[in-house]
This record gives C-alpha cells, structure tokens and sequence, in this order.
C-alpha cells in the first residue's frame, strides 16, 4: 500500500525507473543544463536552437542534444503523469530555471519559478540547521539528552543506559522507528491522524522500546524528526514555523517557503498533485509533525536555499550550515555507482572519496521533490514535480543532471528495505 508518507523514501535517492525511463533522464540532463525553458511549446524550437549553439557552463559542456528529450517531457511527466515539473540550476554563473506542465487539468495556466510545490522531506533539512544554528549560538549542544528539554512525565526510552540525544535524532540514529506507533487513524497504517498531538507523541516516545544503543546504526525516522523540532520550539519558546522563519527563512529570503498556503496561494500557485496520471487529494498533516515535512516551496526559494549551502550567499547561517555538512555517521544502504553513503545532520552525503555531493528528496502522495548540490564543483540543482515519485523520481532525476555519473550507472533498485514500517513503499 502507497502511504502518505514516502518521506523515509526521501532520504535516499530512489532507483525505481525503467532502463528506457533512465536513459531518458540522461538525455534531459543534456537538454536543460545552461539553457532556459520557459514552457513546453517553445521545447522543440529551443532544443534545435541548441543543437546548433553549443551550450558552455563552468562545470559541465554539452555539445548536442539528443531526440529523446521532448519525447520524456512530454510523454513520461506531462502526458502520462499529467504532472508539472520545475527545475532549477545554480553555479557561479548564477541560476537557470526550466519549466513544463500546467497547475491542474482545470487550470491550464503554465508552472513557473513563482509556483508552489510540497517539499515533503526537504523540511528535515530546516529543522536540522535550526538544530545546527542553535547549537553554534550554544543555546543547546548536539550531545544533549533529549530528556533534558521534554516535560518530567515523559519517559525517554535509553538501551542499555545510554541515551538519546540531540544529535541522534538529526542523523536518524536514535534508534526510534520510521513513525509513532500510535499516528495511524485508526490504526491503519499509512493514513495519518490529523488529529495527532504532542500528548500523543509524548505517549509513542514513552512506549517505545529500544534495540540498539542510540548513535549507532542508521534508520531513516521521521518520528526523530518531528520531536527533534517540537525539541526545539520548545526551548525557543515559539512555534516551530515562527522559528524557521525568523532563522531561515529570513535571513536566506526565502519568502515564498511556507507550511500554510493562503487561500490566494491554493488558487493561483499551487497545482494539483498526480499519481499515475490522476489527480489526487493530499492530507494536510498534524501541527506536531509538519518539522518532518510539511512545507511547500518555489525553484526559486529553493535556489536560494542551495545558494546558500554552497556559500553564494553569505549570511548568519554561514557557520551553522558548515556544521550541518560535516559527515557523522556511514550509511549502509543500496547506493549508485561506486559512491559511499554518509549522513550529516539532516543531510544524506554521497562520495566517491574525490567528489562530495549533499542531497534530500522529499516525496508524499502526488509530489516528489529534491534538492541536491556538489560543493567542489559549485553546481546544485532543484527538481519539484507534482507527480509521485513512482512516476518519474526526482532523486534519481537530480543524480543523473548533476552529471555524477553516466546512465548506466544507474540502476532500477528501489532502497525501501531501510524502512521497517509495515504497509510503506
């Protein structure tokens, strides 16, 4: 059963395309990189503009496009998915942004850079760098148990007698399952409670049971997550939302990266989510997890973001992001190519031991997104699509643009065997 959270899915790139799909993806790297797109009927003109005029950039040099690339827009996103999809490039250059598809079958008006998208997971990556920038501020310390900031009458669970901490919940070593036990309406695993509070994640936490000690394997958990930012909002003393907008969000203007839309948003910019060529309906999610993915975004917040984290933009953030990249844990899990997996605090770190690249993808019902850069190179690249990652991949879409490694490196393997709840895909 698809749940509505792919989230633990999108930590990790997912390899779920056919040989055709792939290939197809390759050759839409070469069409998009250093050139602009600004809807599909001007694709064909622009690719044979292309095909005439090498495309130069810092980083990558393309010298044709090949054919297939209006056949994957058109038919593997736009036709089949009936989806929209927005990608955005930035390097010392500066930022280039494509766009195909429209918001809705009722609303034919083309997606844009202004357009707002679900992020899913990408939100991890926020509450770990107020984590980061709270910690360099030396309001908390990364090795602080997690008891220390929750009520007395919540029973954090230990193994052994070693406790969890703050930096076990950012790198998803805690040793907490995927999701509470206790989430499910119904308990029906993979539909979501709107109804879900503190009281009852205080009550998940206390009921669970350890296995291992915390901080020493990795598992994807968007429950370490969620109370990771309701940790912090605590100690801060104001909503979770308020305090990524007075420390991210602000200070990077990202105005524009939002959990609750407008009613002005919802019919102007925000399309509609598809799953396997249908539109479909997206539960809003629970105040108390929306730290673990509950934003919505445009390419153009994003780029900053990514800017940002590839120091462009130099701002307060600037030593919190360094220690938000710094690797703290391997990661054993299927990877592409020859590449070693680490994660860093919120961020899923892939290496080659010559190139080093970051990266998140966030996918629930309908959407996928990911955002993914290489600091050596000084590229990062943002995909946002309203298709579900089982159509076309947005990680898998980012890995084969950043040009890290050629189409045959991929593969068809989907990494859902780091997941342990049951019902997810």
């Amino acid at each position: 059963m698809k749940s509505l959270n792919t989230w633990g899915v999108g930590f990790f790139f997912l390899f779920k395309s056919t040989s055709l799909v792939i290939v197809l993806l390759a050759t839409l790297a070469l069409t998009l990189i250093g050139q602009t797109v600004p809807g599909i009927s001007l694709l064909q003109q622009q690719a044979k503009a292309a095909m005439s005029s090498p495309t130069n950039s810092s980083t990558i040099n393309y010298k044709e496009i090949p054919p297939p690339v209006e056949s994957f827009i058109l038919n593997q996103i736009v036709n089949k998915s009936k989806a929209a999809i927005v990608v955005g490039f930035v390097d010392p250059n500066g930022t280039r942004i494509f766009s195909f598809g429209n918001m809705s079958a009722t609303h034919n008006i083309p997606v844009n850079q202004s357009t707002l998208f679900d992020i899913g997971s990408i939100t991890k990556t926020f509450t770990t760098l107020l984590l980061a920038d709270m910690a360099t501020q030396e309001i908390v310390n990364l090795n602080d148990p997690i008891g220390k900031y929750l009520p007395a009458s919540v029973k954090v669970p230990e193994f052994n007698g070693i406790k969890i901490t703050l930096e076990d919940l950012a790198t998803h070593t805690s040793g907490l399952p995927e999701w509470p036990s206790n989430i499910w309406l119904n308990g029906k695993v993979g539909t979501i409670d709107p109804h879900y509070n503190a009281s009852l994640l205080y009550q998940a936490l206390s009921n669970t049971k350890l296995t291992r000690e915390p901080g020493s394997k990795f598992q994807y958990s968007s429950f370490g997550i969620a109370l990771l930012g309701h940790i912090l909002s605590l100690k801060a003393g104001i909503p979770y939302n308020q305090l990524v907008r007075d420390r991210i969000l602000n200070v990077l203007g990202m105005n524009d990266t939002k959990i609750t839309l407008s009613q002005s948003d919802i019919k102007n910019r925000f399309p509609v989510g598809h799953m396997d060529g249908k539109e479909i309906s997206t539960p809003a999610l629970p105040t108390i997890i929306v730290d673990a993915g509950g934003y919505r975004s445009t390419a153009a917040d994003m780029l900053k973001y990514v800017s940002a984290n590839l120091g462009f933009l130099h701002t307060k953030l600037d030593d919190a992001i360094q220690l938000q990249h710094l690797i703290r844990h391997p990661v054993i899990s299927p990877l592409p190519a020859n590449y070693s997996g680490y994660v860093a605090l919120g961020w899923r770190v892939l290496t080659n031991f010559g190139t080093m690249t970051l990266s998140h993808t966030g996918a629930i019902n309908g959407w996928n997104a990911n955002v993914a850069f290489t600091p050596a190179k000084q590229v990062g690249v943002v995909a946002l699509c309203s298709c579900d990652a089982t159509d076309a991949d947005m990680g898998s879409f980012d890995w084969v643009l950043l040009h890290l490694t050629g189409p045959k490196s991929l593969t068809a393997h989907s990494e859902v065997g780091v997941h342990t709840t049951p019902g997810l895909s």
